[in-house]
């Protein structure tokens, strides 16, 4: 629940209390702004009631045909049967917040409330309290829920039921919804039906609703006959319809007999809400002459087969309300008189829950047990009361064994760094409640609060690193320590450049000569003394040597003269006079290094490999963007390490610092060689492609004409303008988020078991 309500739940009391509102007899026209029984209320998501008033283009009804175009137009503005509805709140962002609340009697012929709405989300995949959301709900005259199912509040999600997606999942939104409320409980008292819209309260991303209600009859009606056959027919616009006779559509059939034929239909309500209606067939001269009023009281459990009414065993304790329509079964008529039943469910079955342990006495609420054995047992007192319901206390007894905790903990005691080894209880009986409790720097991963656990050692965690296990039962504790002394693991990882023809040696790799042009990872293993890995990882630059040709002007000189030496050379990196092309946005890579201008492609011989988006300060290098997505619904990281920070990739948790990473590579690199990271399995790292980070996607975005035209030029996939496309950056939020930006420039960090795009980039 929302972590604001307590406070507007307060604001709503005082204005109950202290309205001076118009009170309507009839159901109010709900698209009506400006009537007395309407409060309009605006402000922020942390109160959408602080203000009073209508705000233009925040409370807005609306009365022409039109299509919602953030879903799509997949959304109509008015739903069937409909010429007006009010839309709350709208597509603005900064946190905004409106309310509208209205204040009406029910009235007893017309007591069903239907409500009519539809919910438009941006998603930006915050945590639930930040997250846009819609509130509608129905309340008495002291603020209650007038019933349990009386309130429909969802939050934004990517899988919400009944909703549907748009835009890659950045929108989420419900078709038009209808919610049928019966209020014949508190006919001839007033109500109130409350809609309240919030955005996302980080100010950038919008929520909104549209909808509209009015009341209708709450009965059922005569809809046709044919000899002894009658058809019944309940209000339409619910969830689900069940029949006494089987049936389950909105109408049923029933033969009348001889005296008198009863009809019930038990209608459910899209949140879950239920009430039934009753119909009964009877002769002419027995039906009522006028609609009559009955009060009267069961016990708890009972049946109630009175005044025409066949009611089955009642167990929802106080006061309800009850409608039997009459037909006339001779002559096939009726339908305007009406018994209504108020009546009172007294309270008769009290269940007490309750624990002891083995070989204790129990004397508690007139029950009575000497040395208890373990299990689970049930007994039942009898007390008669003056209301002439006996009540039954039924007592639901646990017995627990005295605490039993094994002496060890299966598990190894010597572990390697960054790697995952299990623990487990290896015999726990009776235990309701089980804690690992671990050191700084040891992550769970799975198992918490069970027999086994999956523990991933740090470098950071001391050493040796103590791991208790504590458990109870209520009939005792105890504590279980394993002591476990890990050792690191070493990743190195070394940036190099070599022109082409040359041998390498550095930084323990010998490698031989070097004929092929592009990236190159080596890799060497080593096992350290204490049994964990040491990896080297040298990625490798091989560049093409220019051939050069020294050229003296003038040729021959005298002593004491000067001559000038101009180097002229041909490669793929040099001009033929020697001075290196510069490299602008919206160039394309080739796959054999060179660099050919949009202008001159197509280029016999010269395969794309991606578009230029950023260059650097030389015009030489920069990055390329792949001309592909390498996958549109992916993992950030797999579940076995979920909620795992990497402790080599720094965190920014907010997204003015996030910008500023820019060191995909490095951090693609660590992912790939430590953890499990769909996002980064999906692309070609081993060729010198990673993930980009917040920087470097905002740059990329920053250029998506330019980026788009070269795409369409060389056949590549353009990213779409004006609709918005969800990537993974490799910029790390914490341990369980980690960061996103859209293609029309918005960052947020989301769930790094959320499902987004991945289009990878390569430095040059």
């Amino acid at each position: 629940m929302y972590t604001g309500m307590k406070s507007w739940i307060l604001l709503l009391l005082l204005y109950l209390s202290s309205t001076l509102l118009l009170i309507h007899a009839q159901c109010p026209d709900f698209t009506n702004l400006s009537d007395s029984n309407v409060t309009c209320q605006y402000g922020n998501t942390q109160n959408p009631m602080q203000y009073t008033g209508v705000v233009v283009g925040r409370h807005t009804v609306i009365t022409q045909q039109g299509t919602d175009p953030n879903t799509g137009h997949q959304l109509p503005f008015l739903p069937p049967g409909e010429n007006a509805v009010v839309k709350l709140g709208n597509e603005q962002v900064g946190a905004e917040a409106e309310a509208i609340t209205y204040k009406f009697i029910v009235d007893p012929d017309r007591a069903i409330l239907l409500l009519k709405f539809a919910v438009v989300f941006e998603d930006p995949r915050h945590p639930v309290p930040d997250q846009p959301r819609f509130v509608v709900r129905v309340l008495n005259s002291i603020g209650q829920l007038v019933d349990s199912c009386a309130e429909y509040d969802v939050t934004a999600a990517g899988d919400i039921p009944g909703f549907q997606s748009y835009a890659s999942g950045w929108i989420q939104w419900r078709p038009w919804t209808k919610v049928g409320i019966d209020l014949s409980d508190y006919a001839g008292q007033y109500v109130f039906v409350q809609f309240v819209n919030y955005d996302c309260s980080r100010h950038g991303h919008f929520g909104y609703a549209y909808y509209t209600a009015s009341c209708i009859n709450n009965r059922l009606t005569l809809d046709g006959c044919e000899g002894d056959e009658f058809t019944l027919t309940a209000p339409a616009n619910f969830e689900s319809y069940t029949w006494d006779n089987g049936d389950t559509l909105i109408s049923s059939t029933y033969i009348a007999g001889e005296g008198t034929t009863n009809a019930n239909c038990l209608i459910t309500s899209v949140t879950g809400c239920q009430f039934t209606l009753s119909g009964i067939f009877m002769a002419d001269s027995t039906i009522p002459i006028v609609s009559t009023t009955i009060y009267d009281t069961i016990c708890e459990g009972d049946i109630y087969n009175d005044h025409f009414f066949d009611l089955p065993a009642q167990y929802n304790t106080g006061t309800h309300t009850y409608r039997n329509t009459f037909f006339n079964s001779g002559n096939c008529t009726g339908g305007e008189m009406t018994t209504t039943l108020h009546l009172t469910i007294l309270p008769r079955y009290h269940h007490l829950y309750d624990a002891a342990c083995q070989g204790d006495d129990y004397n508690a609420y007139g029950f009575h047990y000497t040395n208890l054995q373990t299990g689970n047992y049930t007994d039942t007192l009898v007390m008669v009361l003056p209301s002439g319901c006996d009540q039954l206390t039924i007592l639901h007894l646990t017995v627990n064994p005295s605490f039993i905790l094994s002496n060890s903990i299966s598990g190894p005691t010597m572990v390697c760094d960054n790697e995952a080894f299990q623990y487990v209880l290896l015999q726990a009986e009776g235990l309701a409640t089980l804690y690992w409790n671990v050191p700084v720097g040891v992550n769970i991963l799975t198992g918490q609060g069970t027999a086994a656990v999956n523990l991933y050692f740090t470098n950071d965690a001391p050493n040796p690193a103590q791991i208790f296990l504590t458990g109870t039962n209520g009939c005792g504790s105890g504590s279980i320590p394993i002591e476990v002394i890990h050792s690191p693991t070493y990743h190195y990882f070394f940036q190099d450049t070599l022109c082409e023809g040359n041998t390498y040696h550095r930084y323990g790799f010998n490698l031989a000569r070097q004929d092929s042009i592009g990236w190159f990872r080596f890799i060497n293993s080593y096992i350290t003394s204490q049994g964990c890995d040491s990896v080297r990882i040298l990625q490798l630059l091989v560049t093409s040597t220019p051939s050069l040709t020294a050229l003296a002007q003038p040729v021959e000189i005298c002593i004491g003269q000067r001559s000038t030496i101009f180097a002229l050379g041909t490669s793929s990196g040099f001009s033929q006079d020697g001075i290196a092309p510069t490299v602008a946005i919206g160039d394309i890579l080739c796959t054999d290094s060179s660099i050919v201008k949009p202008t001159a492609w197509p280029v016999p011989g010269k395969i794309a490999k991606g578009i230029v988006f950023y260059v650097d300060n030389t015009e030489l290098h920069g990055w390329a963007v792949h001309l592909q997505d390498q996958g549109i619904n992916v993992f950030w990281t797999s579940s076995g390490y979920y909620n795992n920070d990497f402790s080599t990739i720094p965190n920014f948790t907010n997204a003015r610092d996030a910008i500023t990473d820019l060191n995909g590579y490095t951090n693609t690199q660590w992912m790939y060689y430590s953890h499990d990271c769909p996002v980064v399995q999906a692309i070609d790292f081993v060729n010198g492609w990673y993930l980009p980070t917040v920087g470097q996607l905002s740059l990329l975005f920053a250029e998506l004409t330019t980026i788009n035209a070269s795409m369409e030029n060389v056949g590549g996939t353009p990213f779409p303008m004006g609709q918005a496309w969800i990537y993974w950056s490799s910029t790390e939020h914490g341990a369980s988020n980690a960061w996103v930006v859209t293609n029309t420039g918005e960052v947020a960090f989301s769930s790094k078991r959320s499902r987004f795009r991945v289009r990878s980039v390569f430095s040059f």
